[in-house]
């Protein structure tokens, strides 16, 4: 209003002439100036004002603003509060690992006696490392937590010290209002703000009581590789006293056997709990390997072709022993650095199902000589998992030794070791020989851990290879049997071709058993994992090419992930192809349910292979991007006839116009559809040979595909009946005879025609619906060998093409004689 009033003075002003002005402002002046100095007063006074206003509503909106932006974090503070750490669950985590970490120093701190043992510091080892794989994740969990709410509360506290909010509005209505919000805001944030600050203090007596212990762990770690480190440089030295003379330090059995026990449950225990993915994977191929050798034992009875003494079939005899026996002979090295309990568990069952199999069929003497060895490598395996030294643990382990150098020198002196059905298992005989006696030897002059180990690694070389052996041998069977069996691929068995697979073992699979089998071996031996220590840090340590980290591991991860994608890729199109020959088991074979289909599933593993091999050698995906835009636009320029095949495959793998295994004509000619490529395909002649096919031609072209009217094909025969036949007697000939051949289909009914007067007979079309395009050339020559053969019989005359040739009697010429 203010305003306006001022603007209307000014308005009055102007209206008056310029003459009158100057007269009225010299004449006026006085009366002038408090006015003007009036309005510059009022002007002054309505800009401070609402100057003033708009400060205040500014910091009205930035005050509820802030109020806000608490709220907010309170919501965030309470959803932190409910996912609050179980607190007794943790001290319950803390405590155990406590005990466990008392368990483990029993033996080396405690009680460690007059020398460490090497299976006491491995075992140890394992447990701590567990326990620190543990903690560490337990550390980084309340870490994460604790950082989260000290982020809250540090957003809290600093929205809570912004000077927008202290700032009051001089209006008593707007402060009212104000003191409202505030009110509000600081009751909702009260209690929240007291329990953020007692979970902050709960939180950080954890992270103290964790640190303290993953402190203990780590001290723990660091005293047991100096013990192993110095018990490995001294392994051949003296240890204990020789076994004659008096023992320096002693302790009850009991105690140590109590311990000893407590030990290996832990670590029984955590392995179980860490790999129960591979234990599962483990049970489902057993199931799947079961499944295989029920089904091909069913199919040999229906066949007739089970021996009633198993020989050379011995796989089939107990289908659930023998898929666990190979299962667990073949998958047990997919469990890493796997406890001597957990291994020692697997290699029981394995020997148990093993001795089941051999029940009946090998003699009396070589499975008590199986069995025997099953008693002395429990026995000493049982000796193994003591871990510490003791005078009557020694004297056990001497006469274990004995009784395996006896043993095995006694199966060799005697001549049924020419009865062995498995000949290299005489060489396993030799090795424990040679090791048990080492044994005995180390044994009695104070060697004890050499003395340990070289028992233990005897009995389990001697026990892996028989296994080993037999499980090979088992698989062979299988293999054989299953070519025998299935000649085609059957959805059964997913399309494999077990013609394709052939009827042993490919030698990869006996280098991975030797292999495995020296890895078992070597694992008893602490100088393995010296050695193959520096030789893990020099492939997992990282390297550098400006901001790529990568290492050996990773690199030979991603090319191992390829090769195995590209493998299992021709693995799959290579077992489930169709067979080569067209006329191979002819009017019997099923079309492959798979088809094209094989290509979309070749494609899905290389696709899931790349990914996991970038995955797995850390290789950003992004930083390919520009290089495939350009390579697509050199793709669209130059390589269209490739993409265009490649696209076509695709196209062909879903929409399914033609199938592997269908029957196609091409050129004029019937085919098998063979395979179906990434570029091209390739069909099976009948003629014999294979045509390889782009797929974009095999698009464009028109694809006769007989697959998919069924097979069947309508035919036709001509024949040829002299002019004097009785032809209603012919045709009724020709219906006997396709009536009475059950490859020609009832439906469509076949017929016979009359089609034309011909120059020299009267022709006949014959017109037939073939059950199988396969069974065509055949068909048609047995049709005409019948017909001919019943015209014969019944006096239908085929006739032949005749012409009267007549020589005219011509006069010679001029300059010719007569002939005489």
């Amino acid at each position: 209003m203010k305003y306006l009033l001022l603007l209307v003075s000014l308005l009055w002003v102007c209206t008056i002439p310029a003459s009158a002005q100057k007269d009225s402002i010299q004449r006026d002046s006085a009366k002038v100036s408090p006015l003007i100095k009036k309005l510059r007063e009022i002007r002054t006074d309505d800009i401070a004002k609402s100057s003033q206003k708009f400060k205040e509503e500014k910091n009205a909106s930035k005050q509820r603003a802030v109020l806000q932006s608490i709220r907010d974090l309170n919501h965030q503070v309470k959803l932190l509060l409910k996912k609050a750490i179980d607190t007794n669950n943790l001290n319950e985590f803390l405590r155990n690992t406590q005990r466990s970490l008392e368990v483990v120093k029993e033996g080396i701190w405690l009680n460690p006696g007059s020398s460490q043992t090497q299976r006491n510091l491995a075992v140890s080892s394992a447990i701590l490392v567990e326990l620190s794989s543990r903690v560490s994740n337990r550390k980084q969990f309340l870490d994460d937590y604790a950082n989260k709410l000290r982020a809250v509360k540090y957003k809290i506290d600093s929205l809570s010290n912004d000077p927008s909010i202290y700032a009051f509005p001089e209006d008593s209505v707007s402060l009212i209002k104000f003191a409202k919000r505030i009110f509000v805001a600081a009751k909702e944030t009260a209690p929240l703000d007291s329990a953020l600050e007692k979970a902050t203090a709960n939180l950080e007596e954890l992270q103290i009581k964790t640190d303290l212990i993953a402190f203990g762990i780590l001290s723990a770690q660091e005293d047991i590789d100096i013990y192993s480190a110095r018990l490995s440089s001294s392994r051949f030295e003296r240890e204990f006293p020789n076994l004659w003379d008096k023992a320096i330090t002693s302790r009850p059995l009991g105690e140590i056997l109590s311990f000893s026990v407590d030990k290996e449950s832990i670590l029984l225990q955590f392995y179980f709990e860490n790999h129960q993915a591979s234990l599962l994977i483990l049970l489902v191929l057993m199931v799947c390997c079961w499944y295989f050798l029920n089904a091909l034992k069913q199919q040999l009875k229906q066949d007739d072709l089970l021996n009633d003494d198993y020989s050379n079939q011995l796989v089939i005899r107990y289908p659930v022993l023998s898929s666990i026996l190979i299962t667990l002979s073949i998958f047990q090295f997919i469990f890493p650095s796997p406890p001597f309990i957990f291994s020692l568990t697997l290699w029981i069952i394995s020997a148990i199902c093993l001795w089941i199999i051999f029940r009946g069929y090998i003699t009396n003497y070589w499975l008590q000589f199986w069995t025997t060895v099953i008693i002395l490598f429990v026995l000493a395996s049982v000796d193994n998992m003591v871990l510490q030294a003791s005078r009557p643990e020694r004297y056990i382990m001497l006469v274990l030794s004995l009784a395996g150098a006896i043993y095995a020198a006694f199966i060799l002196a005697t001549k049924q070791r020419f009865e062995l059905k498995e000949k290299k298992i005489k060489y396993a005989i030799v090795f424990l020989l040679a090791l048990q006696l080492f044994a005995i030897l180390f044994n009695v002059f104070g060697r004890f851990n050499v003395a340990k180990t070289l028992m233990v690694t005897g009995y389990i070389g001697i026990l892996t290879a028989i296994i080993f052996l037999w499980t090979i041998r088992l698989i062979n069977e299988g293999l054989t049997l299953a070519s025998k069996v299935y000649k085609q691929p059957s959805a059964k068995f997913f399309y494999v071709n077990f013609t394709r697979v052939g009827e042993n073992a490919p030698w990869p699979f006996y280098l991975v058993f030797v292999l495995g089998w020296l890895t078992l071996i070597a694992r008893n031996f602490y100088s393995f994992k010296r050695f193959s220590g520096p030789f893990m840090d020099f492939l997992t340590s990282d390297r550098s090419i400006g901001n790529y980290t990568y290492s050996i591991t990773s690199l030979l991860l991603f090319i191992l992930i390829l090769f195995c994608a590209f493998v299992l890729s021709r693995l799959v199109s290579y077992f489930a192809s169709e067979p080569d020959s067209f006329h191979q088991n002819s009017g019997k074979h099923k079309k492959s349910g798979l088809g094209s289909w094989l290509l979309i599933i070749r494609i899905l593993i290389i696709t899931i292979g790349l990914f996991f091999a970038f995955a797995a050698a850390g290789i950003p995906l992004d930083k390919f991007a520009i290089v495939l835009g350009a390579l697509g636009v050199g793709i669209g320029l130059g390589l269209q006839g490739l993409v265009n095949n490649l696209i076509s495959g695709l196209i062909i793998s879903f929409e399914r116009p033609v199938n592997v295994g269908d029957i196609i004509e091409v050129n004029g000619k019937i085919a098998t559809m063979k395979s179906i490529g990434f570029r091209s395909s390739i069909v099976s002649s009948s003629d014999g040979p294979n045509v390889i096919i782009p797929n974009g031609e095999l698009l464009s072209q028109q694809l006769v595909n007989y697959s998919m009217g069924k097979n069947i094909k309508r035919c036709s025969l001509i024949v040829g009946v002299a002019y004097n036949t009785n032809l209603e007697h012919a045709r009724d000939q020709i219906k006997l005879i396709l009536k009475d051949d059950e490859r020609i289909l009832q439906y469509p009914e076949s017929d016979v025609f009359f089609k034309e007067f011909g120059t020299d007979a009267i022709e006949i079309e014959v017109i037939y619906w073939v059950r199988n395009i396969k069974e065509y050339f055949p068909l048609r020559s047995d049709l005409i060998s019948r017909i001919n053969t019943a015209f014969n019989t019944e006096g239908i005359m085929i006739p032949f093409a005749q012409h009267d040739v007549y020589i005219k009697n011509m006069q010679p010429l001029p300059d010719q004689k007569p002939s005489t």
